[in-house]
């Protein structure tokens, strides 16, 4: 019967081929997405844990875009008044209040952007990656400046070297390098929290106020009483992960059904492809009953076939997977706003073996017609066809 299968799969091998080639295409595109959304829920629930706060004080606007600004050290339109910290170091219920300011300063002449971060000593508690490589553990002037390690790389510096600032027309003495931590930090240049408001022109303001209670499950009680401060609002980092993981849930609904869509054209495919063999092997098929083969063993037949051409671009589908993985995430990356940095997609046998069972699913049922209607062919038929 095996060999019978092959025989009748290798009588035509284009048609095969590109049967075979529209189902691998299905199967790597539904492994890169499902795997796509796995990696985006684990990165970001990754950096959110990392950032070890567990709300954040924002300006008035769009709050999950404004707090996941500032976790990526990105700068705002609006700002907070700097007696905002002061009531929330007031709650009972805080535990560290960090302010941020943070700006960017385009260089048009080197075709980049530098990003400058001012802060205080309590953000140390809220950045546990934090990790001095060479030079002093904090800012002793007010001029000093503390490079991330790509920051340091790019402008060649070493702790105790100048750094000159044409934009702003000022010079700064690099206090330290920090380790590589593979967040946003890697890029940013600190100073101190004060010396960021007079380079900005920012005094008494702030970009926002990051926030660890003293008990989690205070974080409701904290909420409504931190929410009346003027001009601010707060979003609880648990809040933020719902919202963007229904907004990936949304793109990945959409994709999914692209990929969908292709797995169907696929199911006609082969639907399509069994449907010409029956036609063409109908004098075969009658044969094949008049010399004694059941009819249960000739829808088996082609049902076989089906499973083994399934089968293979299943494999051949995990196969493009891998090779194509890159390409797929960074289109998908372009389709989902604000994604954790670094590569997202991890495919494991835990994501490809139910989108393989889910292929030889819609083989199979793509079989079910064609191989009825073979087995339904009368043994008479031999004769007339004779």
């Amino acid at each position: 019967m095996l060999v019978l299968m092959a025989r009748n799969l290798w009588r035509h091998p284009l048609r095969n081929g590109l049967t075979l080639a529209g189902i691998a295409v299905a199967m790597g595109v539904m492994v890169c997405i499902v795997s796509f959304g796995d990696g985006y829920r684990q990165a970001l629930r990754g950096e959110l844990d990392r950032a070890g706060v567990q709300m954040m004080l924002v300006p008035l606007g769009c709050p999950y875009d404004a707090a996941v600004r500032v976790l990526k050290n990105q700068t705002l339109e609006n700002s907070l008044p700097a007696s905002a910290l002061v009531a929330v170091r007031r709650d009972p219920a805080v535990a560290v209040a960090a302010p941020l300011l943070m700006a960017a300063l385009p260089r048009q002449n080197d075709r980049r952007t530098d990003l400058w971060v001012g802060l205080d000593d309590t953000a140390l508690q809220l950045k546990p990656w934090w990790q001095v490589r060479a030079g002093q553990a904090w800012f002793n002037h007010a001029h000093d400046v503390i490079l991330g390690s790509d920051a340091a790389a790019l402008e060649m510096r070493v702790p105790g070297d100048k750094l000159y600032s044409p934009e702003i027309k000022q010079e700064f003495r690099v206090a330290s390098v920090l380790n590589r931590s593979g967040t946003s930090d890697d890029s940013v240049f600190f100073v101190s929290l004060a010396t960021a408001q007079q380079m900005f022109a920012q005094s008494n303001r702030l970009t926002a106020i990051a926030v660890r209670l003293k008990d989690p499950t205070l974080q409701r009680e904290a909420a409504t009483r931190l929410q009346r401060i003027p001009g601010a609002q707060v979003v609880t980092m648990t809040e933020m992960m719902g919202t963007f993981l229904n907004l990936l849930g949304a793109v990945r609904t959409l994709v999914l059904a692209v990929a969908s869509i292709a797995m169907m054209v696929s199911a006609l495919t082969v639907l399509n492809t069994l449907l010409a063999a029956v036609l063409e092997r109908a004098n075969e098929f009658a044969m094949m009953r008049a010399i004694g083969a059941s009819r249960a063993q000739v829808f088996g037949l082609l049902l076989g076939e089906s499973m083994a051409l399934t089968c293979c671009g299943g494999v051949a589908g995990a196969g493009l997977a891998l090779v194509a993985g890159s390409p797929i995430e960074a289109l998908a990356k372009d389709w989902v706003p604000l994604t954790p940095g670094g590569s997202l997609l991890s495919i494991s046998p835990s994501t490809v073996l139910p989108c393989f069972l889910l292929i030889l699913g819609v083989g199979a049922l793509a079989a079910v017609y064609p191989a009825w209607r073979a087995a339904r062919l009368p043994p008479a038929l031999v004769t007339k066809l004779g």
